[in-house]
């Protein structure tokens, strides 16, 4: 980006800062929440556009500024990267739709929308008015082209079979036809169609993950525009104000944002930091609340400590997630190709000793994919088809493969793990010792940056992972589309590929659904195309000076301050007027 574009970009903004606009969500009609703060110190009231009403026992606005802290990412930018992208990308845009606290969906980007008679495709009506922090009005073509873009082989997106639902999504990335053949379409400014390749049910849930970019920007400046607050439009419930790099990042309010998930905070400060950090943080007040991350912030000991404590355990929720810990293999090239290896792994591994030591207090054993009360899941289905944990049985069976006394040596593999936090090194090293003890077998640990880790994952080049993966929509489909070949695993079954496609396409039988996935899930235990072991039931802390109506269990027992870029949690709290401590 040179000076010229900077300074046009910037300029337009702070022309845009005082406006005052109307929302209108769901044919309801509010005021907009104005006004974009300074970061240190902010703003003098008498600066500020006239504020949204503010419940009776909330701070004055300009003491709206909720601090947090975690790890940094590489882009602000869901359509660049998943796995590189830093919190929290869709503050700055609006998909197509938002899930609600019950992972229903709602309008956002779109008022509404509606599928053909065949069911295969979808067409969504955008909300007119919405703009880009420039001015520029937001249009169905930067949808469309921020869809097309993350099938370009160019982009490297990193999690595309997310979105191989979508007709030759799946054949772009792969070079096989142009992008522009992919199934989406803007028919007018406000109009967007997306084709399926069968009908999909779940189409609507995917497309609350299609965080809109600004085609105008992307195009002109590529993959950087979102790194620096000149250039990272936004079109969302807040602007990107600062990113110190290694030390914060910063979201204030958008006093142009016109649509549903307007919010009460008036700044939202990241502060960057290692896991290991955050509780201190937390703490000594630096923060005013820990989220639960993708994977545990809080370490077992800490919650121990939390719980003992009479202040802390005030501000402590636990809550089951739906979300799966389990070990994957390997392909045909290395010894995990033998089904009996995999079948001693799976029962030389003691989750449930897992569970109670390693991870005490936050999980539970997993059996199979889907977590417990997630759609489509039977728990009995999954523990009948579970391997148990029988180091004698594993023993025989690597035997058996023509490994250990009498046979050749095993291969030496490491476990690999994605950017883990200490308490994922701690059940890796479990691993080790278990597999060491059981078997027979040194295995080693090694950890990867999460982009290299799911590069080297989706070209099954690592034999042996530990790896998770956490709900992004209610749908099994979201769960079990991972396993399907071609995807995120090596492993590959015939019978399970048809079984969950043939799933994904049905419309308007939830129960015959349920029943070929749980098929599926059966042939995905017994085959061992991952030896599943927990999930986890994670622990945040707020203070008690934040208030919303969405900090509540949602209708399956789970906080709704549980998945920041998809719950409503920014867009509902508030600070409420307290005694300093």
């Amino acid at each position: 980006m040179n000076r010229e574009q900077g300074s046009r970009y910037l300029s337009r903004r702070v022309l845009l800062r005082g406006s005052v606009a109307t929302a209108f969500a769901l044919g309801v009609s509010r005021q907009a929440h104005p006004v974009t703060a300074a970061i240190e110190p902010p703003l003098p009231a008498a600066t500020r556009a006239s504020a949204p009403e503010l419940p009776a026992n909330a701070l004055p606005q300009e003491q709206q500024i909720l601090r947090t802290m975690g790890r940094e990412g590489r882009y602000l930018d869901w359509s660049k990267s998943v796995q590189q992208r830093q919190f929290e990308s869709a503050l700055i845009t609006e998909p197509l739709v938002r899930r609600n606290e019950n992972y229903e969906l709602v309008p956002a980007g779109a008022e509404s929308w509606e599928t053909s008679d065949d069911s295969l495709t979808w067409t969504f009506h955008l909300r007119p008015g919405m703009t880009w922090s420039d001015g520029q009005p937001v249009t169905a073509e930067d949808y469309a082209y921020t869809v097309r873009r993350m099938a370009d082989p160019e982009t490297a997106f990193d999690v595309t079979f997310y979105y191989s639902s979508i007709k030759n999504f799946t054949a772009a990335t792969e070079g096989a036809v142009p992008v522009d053949e992919v199934g989406v379409e803007a028919i007018d400014d406000l109009t967007l169609a997306i084709t399926t390749e069968q009908p999909t049910p779940f189409l609507g849930l995917i497309a609350a993950d299609i965080y809109v970019v600004p085609k105008h920007v992307v195009e002109e400046l590529g993959d950087n525009w979102s790194l620096d607050p000149a250039t990272a439009l936004s079109c969302g419930p807040f602007l990107l104000e600062k990113w110190d790099k290694g030390r914060e990042v910063v979201f204030a309010n958008n006093p142009d944002y016109n649509g549903p998930s307007a919010a009460h905070w008036q700044q939202i400060v990241y502060l960057i930091g290692a896991d290991e950090a955050v509780f201190p943080a937390y703490e000594n007040g630096e923060i005013d609340l820990i989220e639960r991350g993708y994977e545990q912030i809080i370490s077992p000991a800490d919650q121990a400590r939390i719980e003992s404590d009479p202040v802390l355990s005030a501000q402590l929720h636990k809550f089951p997630q739906f979300q799966t810990w389990w070990l994957a293999f390997g392909d045909e090239g290395t010894a995990f190709s033998d089904l009996k290896v995999r079948q001693a792994f799976a029962q030389a591994v003691d989750r449930d000793a897992i569970v109670n030591s390693a991870l005490r207090g936050q999980a539970v054993p997993a059996y199979g994919l889907l977590p417990p009360g997630f759609h489509s899941s039977n728990a009995e289905k999954q523990q009948a088809a579970a391997y148990p944990y029988d180091p004698e049985k594993a023993r025989a069976l690597l035997t058996e493969a023509g490994y250990g006394e009498g046979g050749q040596a095993f291969p030496h593999y490491d476990l690999t793990l994605r950017d883990p936090s200490p308490t994922v090194q701690t059940v890796a090293q479990a691993i080790q010792a278990m597999l060491k003890e059981n078997l027979g077998v040194d295995v080693g640990i090694q950890s990867l940056e999460r982009k290299t880790f799911t590069e080297q994952l989706n070209a099954h080049e690592l034999p042996f992972v530990l790896i998770p993966w956490d709900m992004d929509y209610y749908d099994a489909s979201n769960f079990m589309d991972v396993f399907v070949t071609g995807g995120r695993h090596a492993w590959s079954n015939a019978d399970f590929d048809k079984l969950v496609q043939e799933a994904d396409g049905i419309v308007g039988d939830e129960a015959k659904r349920a029943e070929l996935y749980q098929q599926a899930e059966e042939i995905l235990i017994t085959d061992v195309g991952g030896v599943f072991l927990w999930h986890p039931v994670f622990t945040q802390l707020w203070k008690p000076y934040i208030e919303g109506s969405c900090l509540h269990e949602n209708a399956y027992g789970i906080l709704s301050w549980q998945a920041p870029e998809k719950g409503p949690q920014y867009y509902c709290t508030y600070f409420v007027e307290h005694e300093s401590a």
